[in-house]
């Protein structure tokens, strides 16, 4: 039976995920997963909980997180951290970043009344578990206002073709950028997000590498101070997934594996473990590579 891992996953302390640590673990479990990692937005407070989850259903566990960065040409970059540690530098960045999400949800309510939605701040922060929210509790917001069940603009998103994934669909035509709702993403620079982890103990691997705009950009994160990018995705094609495991090997990075799992509410399409290729081996390589860093 092979041993298979996913180290992308997100619970309710990501804002936009659906379950509990506990049920995540349940879950893994049923599905045969043999180690997983919560990688939560921004946040460590999966960390006591995962722990407990792990004894309890004999799932091994690595600490983990995904930091929102802004890189130099203005793209959002995730960075995963991997065997973090709770320290004072990591938390104080966890906190600033909060502060930009609490920023640009104010800015995007804002501009989604403008363009005629009705919004309730409340509402949003409720849906939200009272974390800064991202898109997904906003457009919850959208969607969920009965003032705005009878908006036109919104018909195709209740009953048509984009009603299966409706949230991804409204944040492409409204919240993307050039979309009437846009509002710049701020965040702390890539470098920095790379630079935490590794203080904070932690290994930190380049998310879904698929979202860097071209080659030149990759090359340039990867010599930022990762130690691996998570060639294997939900986002890739096996053309890409190749691409990415070759230009590891150039770079001397370690492959990892993740689905990028939510849940169904904003990510329907995302399965957990539902990736090819995520074989334990992959986590032993980064565990070594950890154990030659401590």
């Amino acid at each position: 039976m092979a041993h298979l891992i996913d180290l992308h996953i997100h619970s309710r302390y990501s804002e936009d995920g659906d379950y509990s640590v506990d049920y995540i673990f349940e879950l893994a479990k049923k599905i045969g997963l043999s180690a997983i990692s919560i990688t939560d937005h921004d946040s460590i407070e999966s960390i006591p909980d995962a722990v407990v989850a792990s004894k309890k259903y004999g799932i091994e566990y690595i600490a983990g997180v995904e930091l929102t960065t802004i890189y130099e040409d203005g793209s959002q970059q995730h960075i995963l951290g991997y065997y973090i540690h709770d320290n004072p530098q990591l938390n104080a960045t966890l906190k600033k970043i909060g502060q930009f999400r609490w920023e640009i949800a104010k800015r995007r309510i804002k501009k989604l009344q403008e363009i005629g939605f009705s919004m309730n701040e409340d509402n949003v922060w409720e849906k939200a578990n009272s974390r800064p929210p991202t898109a997904t509790a906003i457009m919850l917001e959208v969607f969920g206002n009965p003032e705005n069940r009878n908006d036109k603009r919104l018909l195709e998103y209740f009953e048509g073709e984009k009603s299966d994934n409706r949230l991804m669909f409204f944040y492409r035509e409204y919240l993307a950028e050039n979309m009437p709702a846009y509002v710049p993403f701020i965040s702390i620079p890539t470098k920095e997000g790379i630079d935490v982890i590794k203080a904070s103990g932690g290994m930190p691997v380049l998310a879904h590498p698929k979202f860097v705009n071209g080659e030149e950009h990759l090359k340039k994160i990867a010599n930022m101070g990762i130690i691996g990018i998570e060639a294997i995705s939900s986002y890739h094609s096996k053309e890409e997934i190749q691409y990415f495991k070759k230009f590891a090997h150039e770079y001397n990075l370690i492959i990892t594996a993740g689905s990028d799992f939510h849940g169904p509410t904003s990510k329907p399409k995302v399965a957990l473990g539902g990736i090819e290729g995520n074989d334990y081996c992959l986590l032993e390589e980064l565990k070594k590579l950890h154990k030659n860093n401590i």
